[in-house]
Parts: C-alpha cells; structure tokens; sequence
C-alpha cells in the first residue's frame, strides 16, 4: 500500500518532528482511501501538542488517550484512514521496536473496531528523516506502508529494493536509469487515457520500459484511419477491436508481466475520473477538452502528475502541411495547470458536453463549426509527441537529468525541426492549481480562473 502525501507539506511536518532531539515526539496523518483501496492520500498531519504526552523520553512515548481521541474524531466522522507517527531520536535509520510492536498490537485493533481500515504507524529516523511504514486491514497485518512524495518530482521516502531473481530483461535500460530507478518503474501505476495515434504510443513504451501496471481508458473501436497509426492494431481489427483490448494484447504479447486495467468507455461518461486516482502517474492523450478538464482537476484534488499531449497540423488544397506543432505539458503539484497554459476551452468543454440532438441543432443554426472535422495525422510526429512525454515520465520518477530544472512546457515546431521549453510569468496560477493558503489572497486580487481562449499554441515564455 502507498501513503501518498505533497512533498513540501510533509518535510514541513517531518522538520516539526525531528526538532527535538531529546525526546521522541509523535504525531498523526489522516488520510483519504482513494478508489481501488491500495493508496491513501494525506489529508491532514498533526504534531502532538506538549500536553497530550503522558510519558516523554528519549527511548519511550505514551500519548493521552483523550487527547488522541479528539485528534483523530475527524477520521471517524470523515471516514479517513488514521497513521500515527513517531520520532526515533539520534537515528539513521527507520525500524519498528518491540515496544512500537506492543503498542500498536493494542492500538490498531481498537482503531479498526471504531473505524473503517486501514490504519497504521510509521517511523522517522531522527537523523535522516528516512521514514518506514506498515498499515492494518479487516484481513489482518502489518502491511508494508510505502512512503510517495508529490512535488517537483515523485520520489519514494523509502530506499527502492528490487524483486530478488528478477530476469535481466531490462538491463541495458538499468545501465542508463540505475538499478533503482529501473525497480521504481516496475513499481509504478500509471494510467494512459485515450488510445489513438499519440496514446497507442505512448502505452507501447511504457510496456516495453517495464511498468507494472497500467490503466487504459478508451471507449473507441479501431477505425480503418486507426491503422496506419495505432501500433499493435491491424487490418483485421478495424470496426471490430476496442482500441483498449489492442493494448492489452500488445502488453500481453511482450511477456514481461504487465498487468494491463482496461476501461472501455469515455471519461466523464462512461468511466469516472475517480476511477484513475489510484495512478501515480496519468498521461493525457485526448484530444477533447472535457476529458482534458477533468484529468487537470483530479491533478491537483488528489496530488497526481499529469503529462498532457496534443499536436496540430494543417494542410492546403493541395494537402501539403502547411504548419505543424506539438506539446508537452507536466503538470500537478507545484505546477501551473492546463487551464493557466491556455489548453482548456471553456466554450469546447460546452459542445463536447451537449447531446446529440442539441450539438445538431447548433450545428444547423451555425453556432457549431468545425468541431467535429478530422484533423490531420502521422504517426513519425505522434511519435515524436510521445516519447518526448514518455521521456519526461522517466525525468519525473527517476531522476535521471534535470532534477533541479524539470521542464514545465515543450513545444514542438515540426517545420523547422525545432523543440522549445516554454515557461509562464509569475503569479500566473490559477484557482485550480494555486495553493489553499494562497487562494485567499488571489481572490481578493481579483483573478481570473486561468483559462485564455487566445491562447496560441506556442505560447508561453521560452
């Protein structure tokens, strides 16, 4: 199971508790249960007030029943899972003592018969800050907690140990990620949504890169017009083979034990975007706003990078592409949103929202032009599209390069064969992606909500 929790948030609560170097000191996360019941997101951290001590020392802890009863009232009337949490003074490493095993053999049992599970306790070195974690279900425990920092970066709290006997199928790729950033791979959830040119991709290198687990949300046959750009689709497929089942037997081809979660049906309507919120990682390959609103929301509510992707092209009477261009976009925690670079149109997001009968009905009156004419498509330049996203995916969990100056923005120019990294003016955020504590003082400003219908394509600052 994962704890998952906003980097800065947490270092702020950890910094707390280490402060005090002789004595333990406690504390407690309430965490939401997201859908699939395998990730708890932090919602709350509480630093034990001095009064709440029975016993403080350095080697031993007892919190007042009373006072812990009070803290953890919301958890019950929420139904959030409780975590409660302890320092280890003069300490490198993080590790469960025999007394922390006599206590929560007591605790955690009276926890699960008052509220729905799981709940658990973790550990802070005191030295390091380097956390370890276990958690209770209805089903027994402990179970390992995993500690998944959200920032700038997705890190894990915890040092990443790969399966012992693990075929060496992905050692060349380990010469240039590490070992452990090839083992954090095989560990992540990542969900693609949209499985046409770009996405098919997209789910392709993630397969052959390792990922363990991958959610697919498409609800489209294979087309003819599919052919020429969905890898793994064939002739044969074309108004028969859900684009998500060619996925699936693609990965399932491959043999390297990718366990593939298919979704058919479109977000928003048929699937719901909750659906997602246990991925550590989703990658946006739509070409509708609605979806596209929906992932950039569920982003920053349940603290999940997103990489959004699209290309646009157009061509003359003769059917030359006459321009051509690309982008990629990270966003999530610490980052402006989809809505703040001018990708979500609130107008779109309207149309892709009417009925059939009411879309028609403003198609025949001229309020509609154009949204449903096939746009231009080639596979070399969803290509380049998606590895560049895929590429950015790898920067993101592993580290490889560029950790102090993660990209925000890349745009491609397909005519002159030139990518730029694009930035956004400060105090340009949002209400979507803006931090609660400064949401306040934003709206008094007087912001806006973020979304520029003038937006071009290349825009930004590069």
């Amino acid at each position: 199971m994962k704890l998952r929790a906003m980097e800065l948030k947490w270092q702020a609560f950890i910094d707390g508790l280490r402060s005090r170097s002789d004595v333990e000191t406690a504390g407690v996360i309430l965490a939401e249960r997201l859908r699939g019941g395998k990730v708890l997101l932090v919602r709350d951290l509480i630093e034990i007030p001095e009064e709440g001590y029975m016993i403080r020392r350095g080697d031993q802890i007892r919190l007042d029943p009373v006072m812990l009863n009070r803290i953890t009232r919301p958890a019950r009337d929420g139904g959030l899972s409780v975590i409660t949490v302890h320092t280890h003074p003069g300490t490198t490493h993080a590790w469960f003592s025999e007394a922390d095993n006599a206590g929560d053999a007591r605790l955690m049992p009276s926890l699960l018969n008052q509220m729905l599970g799981p709940h658990g306790s973790m550990v802070i070195a005191g030295d390091t800050g380097n956390a370890i974690g276990r958690v209770w279900t209805d089903e027994g425990g402990p179970f390992p907690l995993e500690l998944r920092l959200v920032g700038r970066m997705l890190k894990s709290a915890a040092p990443v140990e790969g399966q012992p006997g693990e075929p060496s199928w992905f050692s060349r790729q380990g010469l240039a990620l590490g070992d452990a950033g090839q083992t954090i791979l095989r560990n992540l959830h990542v969900g693609v949504v949209g499985l046409g040119g770009t996405g098919s991709v997209v789910f392709c290198q993630l397969a052959h890169l390792g990922i363990r687990r991958i959610t697919v949300v498409d609800g489209d046959l294979v087309e003819p017009t599919n052919v020429s750009r969905i890898l793994g689709a064939t002739v044969h497929d074309a108004g028969r083979t859900w684009k998500v089942d060619v996925a699936a037997r693609y990965a399932a081809q491959l043999g390297l034990e990718t366990e593939v979660v298919s979704f058919r049906g479109h977000l928003g309507n048929d699937v719901a975007v909750e659906d997602l919120e246990g991925c550590d990682v989703v990658l946006s390959c739509v070409d509708k706003h609605l979806p596209r609103a929906l992932l950039n929301r569920l982003s920053y509510e349940k603290a999940i990078p997103l990489i959004d992707m699209g290309s646009a092209f157009r061509v003359d009477v003769d059917g030359r592409i006459t321009y051509g261009a690309g982008r990629v976009v990270i966003v999530g925690p610490d980052r402006p949103c989809l809505a703040c670079w001018g990708h979500i149109n609130p107008d779109r997001i309207r149309i892709e929202s009417l009925s059939e009968s009411d879309r028609a009905r403003e198609v025949a009156d001229g309020y509609i032009a154009g949204a449903e004419v096939p746009q231009p498509s080639v596979i070399s330049f969803n290509t380049t599209v998606g590895g560049a996203a895929v590429v950015e995916l790898l920067r993101l969990v592993t580290r490889f390069s560029g950790v102090d100056d993660p990209p925000l923005r890349l745009a491609f120019d397909f005519e002159s064969g030139t990518v730029r990294r694009n930035s956004l003016p400060k105090g340009s955020r949002c209400r979507i992606c803006l931090p609660l504590s400064e949401q306040q003082d934003t709206l008094k400003r007087g912001a806006g909500d973020g979304i520029d219908d003038d937006f071009q394509p290349d825009g930004g600052k590069s």
